[in-house]
């Protein structure tokens, strides 16, 4: 084994910036906000708290609508599917 290669990249410390933007990044934030509405729904809607509380079952179904729209939102990104 070589004991030279001490895993350091010789590319510039600019190509590793961790918030640099890939077209990868938007599919992948689809994705997850889909799961997340399937995770809420399953976890959350069928709660009998929400249908005896008028307004918890409001905040449920916002929090429905906005991740719903941010899944429209991101969809409208060229980047998504690229």
């Amino acid at each position: 084994m070589d004991d030279s290669d001490d895993g350091h990249s010789d590319a510039p410390t600019e190509d590793l910036d961790p918030f640099a933007l890939n077209p990868g990044h938007y599919f992948e934030l689809l994705d997850r906000t889909s799961v997340a509405e399937s995770y809420l729904a399953i976890a959350l809607g069928g709660s009998p708290v929400l249908s005896r509380h008028p307004e918890l079952q409001a905040l449920y179904e916002e929090a429905c609508e906005k991740l719903a729209a941010l899944y429209h939102a991101v969809a409208q990104f060229e980047e998504t599917w690229k």
